[in-house]
């Protein structure tokens, strides 16, 4: 799944492709991606508006109009966005905007996971699906986040993995924040010192703000607009890396289940209790 730097990415190339146009025509050939309403109901909200913007919040990319609405688009495991000159014969299209210049976006989803909600500006951060999105961790409150973290008695790489405790973070950089945090994945998250819940917290923003310039991990099936690929994935640590040497210490990375997610890990360096 995508996640933070990628979906940074991704809203940053739609910024460019497609703010300032007009939605003449708005389409699906598979209705389950448009939630809450029909793909007629969600069609008439938006056509005939301008994309002022494209932004995100955490994982979602919120495309804002200029009649004060808000697409909310989530790419979940294999969203894709590709502009009209690549389409030809490519499987898995499935929502498409035409703009007044014939330009049109497709969204692609092999997996078909992604989704489409609309909202009114006014009510976007309150009501679902955003409504429980934390702060990433550029703009989080330490002292908040230590205390909330205080109180989790869920291990450390699972309390990261909840976007309503600090948002942006997933698979791939929580195994990155905590091996350059010397912390533990299974350390419960309510034995975590404010020291290290600060070095943790110090650790995302670095590591985000690094593979956001790189446009993200391709690591599966990601790709930015057009099938253009992030190279962050060369810079990895830990995360894909079992038994390949710690880059510290030498000894081989570990990989272990927690929860149901893949964790890599050195157990040297992440000082084992």
């Amino acid at each position: 799944m995508p996640e933070l730097p990628e979906v940074v990415t991704v809203a940053n190339e739609l910024h460019k492709q497609i703010c300032n146009k007009k939605i003449n025509k708005f389409w699906v050939k598979n209705s389950k991606f448009i939630k809450e309403i029909t793909p007629n109901d969600f069609a008439k909200e938006i056509e005939n508006s301008i994309v002022t913007k494209v932004t995100n919040k955490a994982k979602h990319i919120l495309i804002f109009l200029d009649n004060n609405k808000v697409i909310i688009s989530h790419l979940r495991m294999s969203g894709k966005y590709f502009s009209n000159q690549n389409h030809i014969g490519r499987q898995h299209d499935y929502v498409f905007f035409e703009f007044s210049d014939k330009s049109v976006l497709i969204y692609n989803d092999a997996r078909q996971f992604g989704t489409f909600h609309l909202r009114n500006i006014e009510n976007l951060f309150t009501t679902k699906p955003l409504i429980n999105v934390a702060n990433e961790p550029f703009d989080i409150n330490f002292d908040d986040f230590y205390l909330k973290l205080s109180k989790i008695k869920r291990v450390i790489k699972t309390a990261l993995l909840d976007q309503s405790l600090i948002s942006g973070l997933g698979n791939i950089y929580v195994d990155e924040v905590l091996f350059a945090s010397k912390v533990a994945p299974w350390e419960v998250s309510s034995s975590i010192s404010k020291n290290k819940a600060l070095e943790i917290l110090k650790n995302s923003q670095r590591i985000l703000k690094e593979s956001i310039k790189l446009g993200g991990s391709s690591i599966n099936s990601y790709t930015s607009l057009d099938a253009k690929e992030g190279s962050f994935q060369n810079f990895l640590q830990v995360h894909t890396k079992k038994d390949k040497p710690c880059p510290n210490c030498q000894k081989l990375i570990e990989k272990i289940t927690i929860n149901g997610r893949g964790t890599y890990f050195c157990r040297k360096c992440q000082n084992e209790k």
